[in-house]
């Protein structure tokens, strides 16, 4: 097992990160919060997955449970499926002593943190994520949300996790679909802001499953994910450069209708996109540009989108099709292992790079034909 630490003002909290690690960990983190309840929420695969599994670890300890399950699925991050967990936490009389744990992927993690955010005003929770995905991006930093239709995470609250279990058992279950999203993401991390990471990555194939391997480089991502949320939490600085890849992955979410792409695979594009830009407009030197190009090339998921214009670009990339301004701050790349924030950034260019780059790469991004 590894442990790491993110320090914030006035308060800290563990990831621990390993094989077989929860039956252990979890009883002694929840039995020194003192609380009279703990709500576990999950989704109904998990749930037939691992039928009472975090309940009957805390149970056995004497802890007083219970389990709030939910669809699965990334159209169901919603307000209407956010409002099921707050009638759940009434129903069992929760109150401020509850503690909320997460039990699931991304979905799962966002949603119970928004929900321990605002019920009662704020209630404590722990992250037990069971996606790679999960592991290196949602469960560390604590940024919550849901999603409108018109745009992906943009209802949501800042709430960091009193404690992250990083159990590496569950990723036994993933398909490789899930498994190649989530590698995705933390290879984000070394492309953003660590080369020795990217290169640590690239040297290991993903299947089959190395828990060694995965172990390390969980670690190292989640390190670069602490660091960043240490010096900026609430995103007024240099954590944006962590949206890498972000502007036109979730574009493709939201465009694409919720749960077509994983938010791994979409934004693996969208990094791609970044990279392409970054290129096009003399940031990024051509040997860099290379070896991403080549290294994603063989790890992306195709992505098919409904017809698109630059009105619909616009109106997506601003979330408002009322919207005054012009432009958006654009995670970029300085070079391999360094990203800086390019502010108002236009989207008519944006545009102009995007039509580029998919008549470039028709592979990887196919617009339909209205």
């Amino acid at each position: 097992m590894k442990t790491l630490q993110v320090k914030l003002p006035g308060r800290s909290y563990n990831i621990d990160i390993g094989l077989n690690i929860l039956q252990t960990q979890l009883p002694n983190v929840v039995l020194k919060k003192n609380t009279d309840l703990v709500v576990v929420v999950t989704n109904e695969t998990l749930h037939n997955l691992y039928p009472d599994h975090v309940s009957s670890i805390l149970e056995d300890s004497g802890i007083r449970v219970a389990a709030c399950v939910l669809p699965d699925g990334e159209q169901y991050k919603n307000l209407d499926t956010l409002s099921q967990i707050f009638d759940f936490l009434m129903e069992v009389s929760a109150n401020r002593k509850t503690l909320l744990i997460a039990f699931g992927g991304g979905v799962i993690g966002d949603m119970a943190g928004f929900a321990a955010a605002t019920f009662v005003r704020g209630i404590p929770y722990i992250q037990i994520p069971t996606t790679l995905l999960a592991h290196v991006d949602s469960s560390v930093g604590g940024k919550t949300a849901v999603n409108h239709p018109l745009g992906k995470n943009t209802i949501g609250a800042f709430k960091q996790p009193e404690y992250v279990c990083i159990e590496l058992s569950f990723l036994k279950t993933l398909s490789s679909r899930e498994l190649n999203a989530g590698y995705i993401e933390l290879l984000k991390h070394g492309i953003i802001h660590d080369k020795k990471l990217f290169d640590f990555v690239q040297s290991h194939s993903l299947e089959p499953l190395d828990f060694e391997f995965l172990e390390e480089a969980i670690l190292r991502s989640c390190a670069i994910k602490g660091r960043v949320v240490e010096k900026d939490e609430t995103e007024t600085g240099i954590r944006a450069t962590l949206n890498f890849g972000h502007t036109l992955g979730h574009l493709i979410e939201t465009h694409a209708g919720y749960g077509k792409y994983l938010h791994g695979e979409a934004v693996g594009v969208g990094m791609f996109f970044a990279a392409f830009v970054s290129w096009r407009w003399n940031e990024l030197v051509e040997d860099d540009w290379t070896r991403i190009k080549s290294y994603l090339s063989q790890i992306l998921t195709p992505i098919k989108l409904p017809p698109l214009d630059q009105s619909l670009f616009r109106e997506m990339i601003l979330h408002d099709k009322k919207a005054q301004k012009q432009s958006v701050n654009f995670i970029m790349l300085r070079k391999l292992g360094e990203s800086f924030i390019r502010k108002e950034t236009s989207v008519e260019m944006l545009w102009k790079e995007f039509k580029e780059f998919s008549e470039k790469f028709p592979e990887f991004v196919e617009i339909e034909r209205r």
